[in-house]
């Protein structure tokens, strides 16, 4: 499903002129993460995407939630109450963050970027709190970011930074695009819990291009 947003203020930036820092924002995320402890193949790929899409829809860039947790600000506030947890805290409250704003406009239970469904979350709840604590890393390339309006398909050169671990017959391809309040099915019969697993490169790859609808306003792909 694809829930909207309000619109926000006329952009003046294109996505085009920056796209090169997004994929490098997603790769220093990336060693960061792993480098925090985090040695999982696809859950450095989901809490890379899933704190890159949080920056870009947060209040200084596109606005789609009230949230400042990945700017320099928010570093600031969090390493003054928890210096050495910071990152830790950051990546959750990131990830609340989404998925709050998914929640708010998807049906119960729907399988979305920021909600895998339980066993995944699970798991990946259990990575995140192994997270060493170290003051010294961070999230500067996120913080960096400046993204003031997006093109259709923004989310590509990330999707391609993944591709090497998705094989072709993983890949889903959405059942129709999504115009304005359509909703937009990544699997039209859609997935239960076993099935998530075995086919969760293919679905971040679709969630992911989903997001890349994503342009003047909020639009949330399941």
């Amino acid at each position: 499903m694809i829930g909207d947003a309000g619109s926000k203020p006329s952009p003046t930036v294109g996505v085009h002129m920056t796209s090169a820092n997004i994929v490098d924002a997603y790769i220093s995320t990336k060693e960061t993460l792993y480098d925090a402890g985090i040695d999982d193949d696809f859950f450095l790929d989901l809490v890379a995407s899933r704190l890159l899409v949080e920056r870009i829809g947060e209040t200084n860039n596109q606005d789609w939630w009230d949230s400042r947790v990945l700017s320099e600000t928010g570093r600031a506030r969090l390493s003054e109450v928890t210096p050495k947890t910071q990152l830790k805290s950051r990546i959750n409250l990131a990830i609340k963050v989404g998925r709050k704003a998914e929640s708010d406009r998807l049906p119960d239970d729907s399988i979305s970027l920021f909600s895998f469904g339980p066993q995944v979350e699970s798991r990946l709840t259990a990575a995140i709190e192994g997270i060493e604590s170290n003051d010294e890393l961070t999230l500067k390339a996120l913080e960096s970011l400046s993204i003031q309006s997006l093109d259709e398909g923004w989310t590509d050169a990330v999707i391609a930074e993944t591709e090497s671990n998705i094989s072709a017959a993983s890949a889903i391809e959405p059942v129709q695009e999504p115009g304005a309040g359509d909703a937009f099915l990544v699997e039209e019969g859609g997935y239960t819990q076993d099935e998530v697993g075995p086919e969760k490169w293919g679905l971040l790859t679709s969630l992911l291009r989903g997001y890349g609808y994503c342009t003047d306003r909020l639009r949330v792909p399941d």
